[in-house]
């Protein structure tokens, strides 16, 4: 019988409460690998516990990814648990405020540059201190947006922090070759998450919910489920993508084909 495709293999992602991080580490612990959950809320205790109660390797530690230390801290812990880092997924990121351009305050504008782009910075470095002291490579994956790709209206602060981590994912890959460190993204466009039907629903802004619901009514093949971004994640981590690096697959139904 073949070995899963990731057995032996260790990851960590943040933000794996729910949502797309969750999908991302069920898909990473279907292909074999042990997972340590991190995330700044406490519901990644509820989420270990049920994902290990299925009898998947998990762990779980409080992450802050705009704190260097502690995700040096979260690190650490993984290595100390399970004796290696090999896959490291940034998935947190923020995207919950949404205001015109003329509203937006130095706070808006701070705190997604610190979850976004700064946030991204640390668990590229912190990971990769840890991969290259191993000796064996590794994959760092992150989440970026078709936010990178076009702009959308009342999103100025989110198109510019999600626009920048391709970028940071190209520099990074450049740097990191030489150790056999793979750096890649992927970015989803709408997908059936708890924040992105809070926004569409118009829980969170009634009048951008409707235009939401009106952009993404058009989308070809529709919106994604939490599944096809894990998915395009777990290829990054794979042994069929060991030569590609400084990539990112659009995830998105068809919907940037639209004018």
């Amino acid at each position: 019988m073949t070995e899963p495709e990731l057995a032996g293999q260790v990851a960590l992602v943040t933000g794996a409460s729910y949502g797309l991080g969750r999908a991302i580490t069920e898909e990473l612990l279907k292909r074999g690998a042990k997972v340590m959950l991190t995330d700044i809320s406490d519901r990644v205790e509820a989420t270990t516990a049920e994902l290990a109660a299925t009898g998947h390797a998990v762990a779980h530690t409080r992450l802050d990814v705009t704190d260097r230390a502690s995700v040096d801290a979260a690190v650490r812990e993984t290595v100390s648990r399970f004796g290696r880092l090999d896959i490291f997924v940034n998935n947190a990121g923020w995207s919950k405020v949404m205001k015109p351009i003329l509203e937006l305050t130095a706070e808006d504008w701070d705190a997604y540059m610190d979850i976004n782009i700064r946030g991204n910075l640390f668990c590229i470095q912190s990971a990769a201190e840890a991969m290259i002291a191993q000796g064996h490579g590794g994959r760092i994956i992150a989440i970026a947006s078709t936010a990178a790709c076009k702009p959308y209206k009342r999103a100025a602060a989110y198109c510019t922090s999600k626009s920048a981590i391709p970028m940071l994912t190209k520099a990074a890959a450049l740097e990191l070759g030489e150790f056999g460190i793979t750096v890649n993204c992927v970015a989803p466009g709408p997908t059936t998450t708890e924040t992105n039907l809070a926004h569409s629903s118009g829980a969170i802004d009634p009048k951008i919910g409707e235009e939401k619901r009106r952009r993404e009514a058009l989308i070809p093949l529709g919106k994604n489920d939490p599944v096809d971004i894990a998915t395009a994640v777990a290829y990054f981590a794979s042994p069929a993508a060991r030569r590609v690096t400084g990539q990112m697959i659009v995830v998105e139904g068809g919907g940037l084909l639209l004018s």
